[in-house]
């Protein structure tokens, strides 16, 4: 049959226009590369979570944040298989429509696109009530939610295909849902991405507004924390960019069909490449900023959302060496190096920049001894906000009294 250039007809299509052999592959490769990004990062969590199980260390329960990433990426894992398949039409050079292929590549896009657009909205909304209203959700109505969104998504899914034996064919570039049910296309598919789409907008404005506001109004002097702050104001900002970027797109160009308008395939290869490229992002973004949470091998602490559980909020105590100074106690002098971050399962929230002071006192000390002992921390990492640059801080309560020998 003729190749069209427009996304108008749903039958096979074999051979590939020009446009699709050029542009199919880039697809391809981008919806392989989030396939398996996120399924190695799926599976890392899967073996941490569960060591931790094994270990009892969640007997409390795990960490609401770190769960919801782990969602993410296996709606990531659904979308990005269902670019994978381009693959298959790219080897055989057609499209080929009533094959089990076809059928798949329609599924997953339904799932995969609905589910991950559910879970990014889902993240900014847990977001919003950790930051903004300081409180999260019990884990009983924690999981009633997830449950509730794997639920949604998959029902949508399932009312689509109950439409009619075919409903998957050929939509231009892949399969989808068949031109012919554009108001099933629309309400069961594309109104739910778009609300979700401006509702995380909305949300990460209102916390970037309400970090904002709270900074301006701080009267507190601790520049790391302030400099962390600031930092994650800022990827507040880039979560919804990237998430629109990625997904407006393919969503506008399928609003546009349904209105008429003659879609190149050209178009919808740029459109593929960047929805399929969600999944290697999330796990970049989600790598970078919230490393502390997901590499930890301890169990990230059920304490830990909202802001501290960016990874530069933890500030110099990830990373670098600490330096332990003791004494002295007697004539002779201790010194002590311990290397290494903090235990990072810890359940007590440390504010960047902390540092502790311990002292032991004596109730009879010998004439001619100090009787307080006096530690000392100091913590190298770098200065937020300043690349390459290195920063030190010394935090030191020295109430030491000398006994009356001494002080002669």
């Amino acid at each position: 049959m003729g190749a069209s250039h427009s996304v108008s007809l749903s039958s096979t299509l074999d051979p590939l226009p020009p446009a699709l052999k050029r542009g199919l592959p880039a697809v391809a490769f981008f919806g392989l590369l989030s396939l398996a990004t996120s399924t190695f990062l799926f599976l890392f969590l899967t073996v941490r979570l569960l060591q931790w199980w094994r270990k009892g260390q969640l007997r409390q329960g795990a960490n609401q944040f770190f769960i919801l990433i782990y969602n993410l990426l296996l709606a990531d894992i659904q979308q990005a298989t269902a670019f994978a398949l381009t693959t298959v039409w790219v080897a055989k050079n057609k499209i080929e429509v009533d094959t089990s292929t076809c059928w798949a590549n329609g599924w997953f896009v339904s799932v995969g696109d609905l589910a991950s657009g559910v879970f990014i909205f889902s993240i900014a909304l847990h977001t919003f009530f950790a930051v903004v209203k300081g409180r999260t959700m019990s884990d009983k109505a924690f999981y009633l939610w997830l449950s509730g969104c794997w639920a949604f998504v998959y029902v949508m899914a399932v009312i689509t295909v109950s439409l009619h034996s075919t409903v998957y064919v050929r939509a231009g570039a892949w399969c989808w849902v068949d031109q012919r049910f554009e108001n099933e296309r629309l309400w069961l598919h594309y109104i739910w991405i778009f609300i979700g789409m401006f509702g995380t907008v909305i949300i990460y404005a209102l916390i970037y507004l309400s970090i904002n506001s709270r900074l301006t109004s701080s009267s507190s002097e601790d520049r790391a924390q302030i400099a962390a702050t600031k930092c994650a104001a800022k990827w507040m900002i880039i979560y919804p960019i990237v998430y629109i970027v990625c997904t407006l797109p393919l969503a506008g160009g399928r609003m546009a069909a349904m209105t008429g308008v003659q879609v190149p395939y050209w178009y919808y290869c740029l459109a593929g490449a960047a929805i399929t490229s969600c999944g290697w992002l999330d796990v970049l973004l989600y790598a970078l900023t919230r490393r502390v949470l997901i590499f930890s091998k301890e169990p990230p602490p059920k304490s830990d959302y909202g802001l501290n559980t960016f990874s530069w909020w933890h500030g110099s105590d990830f990373y670098g060496t600490t330096t332990t100074v003791e004494g002295p106690l007697s004539h002779s002098k201790e010194f002590s190096r311990r290397r290494g971050g903090p235990r990072l399962g810890s359940s007590t929230f440390r504010t960047p920049g902390r540092r502790n002071s311990d002292e032991d006192h004596f109730a009879t000390p010998p004439e001619g001894v100090i009787t307080t002992k006096t530690t000392v921390e100091v913590t190298s990492g770098p200065l937020h906000g300043y690349a390459g640059s290195e920063t030190s801080m010394l935090e030191m309560e020295d109430k030491s009294a000398m006994s009356p020998a001494l002080s002669r």
